[in-house]
């Protein structure tokens, strides 16, 4: 699709190909950057593990480098664009085309030799690039190439020294030579000795001072366990006593209980035997007085008449009531006493294994605590006697001397 480029204003055309051309020609690629400027670290590394660091100066150089180049080929791309107008426009000076038009077109070809003058550069830059690496790496090369092939002092490693085979180089002393060093190193040696058995003994030490509060601890420990064991023996003595004594007394009431009601039934087969007997069931005409009908002759008294044995009958029922009353009453002074008593067991039962349960509780306190304690002493003791490890090289060197 074609546009034409009178649609557009002049003046946002003539701005939007200046900012075109200036982000072309003045402004570097970023990656172009980002290249140049990761490039030179990673080549100067090799060079800076053996001693020699230009990473700085090399970067300044390039930087320098690619600014005088980025001016000239600015200034070369001005001028190309100055004189490639200024042809076209003395060529063809009534050509169809509009003016945007014709200097879009420019641009574009600006942009296509700008392009390719800029991958020659990248492909110039690469090569440069890998033959300095490669340079740099055959330096590294041969650098540790040649402090392989240094000789070594392996003097000592052949065998003892003897001096009486060493040349007169071997008498000579020179400037900053220690020639005492042999005596301070058996000294040092000997003092190190002394503070590793120091050392030792210290430990042993604290080592029996340990052992003795374990053995103090465990004393205790065992002290208190027998005390608690005894508390808990006369505790449960106690409890069978009091169990007997409560089965003693139920038992004593169960035989009163038995004997009461062996007299109650014992009373009742009485009662019922004289109301049974022929003394209130005899004609009691044959005992009345002819003379005196009020009265009876006593020789021949055969009973009460009707009233006095309603009577009788009405005493003897109050009698049974009231033992009845009183038998209902025991009863229920039994009943209510053995729930009672079974409230009590029930509570006395609860109460015991509450105890039992706080008793386990404050042993597994006790036994925290004092596993607690036990570790931070020895934590604390450790830190106390802590000292810095010595490696078996250093015992090694004792003994053995050095020709200087």
């Amino acid at each position: 699709m074609q546009v034409s480029m009178s649609h557009f204003p002049p003046l946002i055309l003539d701005s939007a190909l200046d900012s075109l051309a200036q982000s072309i020609f003045l402004e570097s690629p970023p990656f172009f950057s980002i290249h140049v400027q990761n490039q030179p670290n990673s080549r100067h590394n090799a060079r800076g593990s053996i001693g020699i660091d230009t990473t700085y100066l090399d970067k300044q150089v390039e930087e320098k480098r690619l600014r005088d180049a980025q001016r000239a080929h600015q200034e070369k791309q001005e001028g190309k664009l100055r004189s490639s107008e200024s042809a076209i426009s003395h060529s063809t000076p009534h050509t169809s085309l509009h003016p945007y038009s014709l200097r879009f077109h420019i641009i574009l070809k600006s942009i296509a030799e700008y392009m390719r003058e800029f991958s020659r550069r990248l492909d110039e830059y690469e090569a440069a690039a890998n033959i300095k690496m490669s340079q740099k790496l055959q330096d590294l090369r041969q650098t540790l190439e040649e402090q392989v092939r240094q000789p070594k002092n392996n003097a000592l490693a052949d065998g003892k020294v003897d001096l009486d085979k060493c040349g007169p180089s071997s008498i000579q002393i020179f400037e900053g030579e220690d020639g005492k060093c042999s005596e301070r190193k058996k000294i040092q040696q000997q003092q190190l000795k002394v503070w590793c058995s120091e050392l030792m003994a210290e430990k042993e030490r604290a080592r029996l001072e340990e052992q003795k509060r374990e053995q103090e601890y465990a004393s205790r420990v065992l002290q208190n366990d027998g005390f608690l064991e005894h508390m808990e023996e006369e505790m449960m003595q106690r409890r069978e006593e009091r169990a007997k004594l409560q089965q003693f007394e139920n038992m004593q009431m169960a035989r009163e209980a038995e004997l009461r009601r062996k007299i109650e039934v014992q009373a009742e087969k009485e009662a019922g035997q004289l109301l049974q007997s022929h003394l209130f069931t005899e004609n009691q005409n044959v005992s009345t007085n002819q003379m005196q009908p009020h009265r009876v002759r006593p020789d021949h008294f055969k009973g009460f008449d009707k009233n006095q044995i309603h009577k009788f009958y009405r005493d003897n029922d109050a009698v049974m009531e009231e033992k009845r009353r009183k038998a209902a009453e025991e009863a229920k002074r039994e009943a209510d006493w053995a729930r009672h008593e079974a409230e009590m067991l029930r509570r006395m039962d609860e109460a015991e294994q509450l105890r039992q349960h706080r008793i386990a509780e404050d042993n597994r306190d006790y036994g925290n605590t004092l596993h607690r304690q036990r570790e931070e002493f020895r934590m604390r003791n450790a830190k106390e006697t802590e000292v810095a490890g010595i490696g078996t090289g250093f015992f090694e060197c004792f003994g053995r001397q050095s020709c200087r």
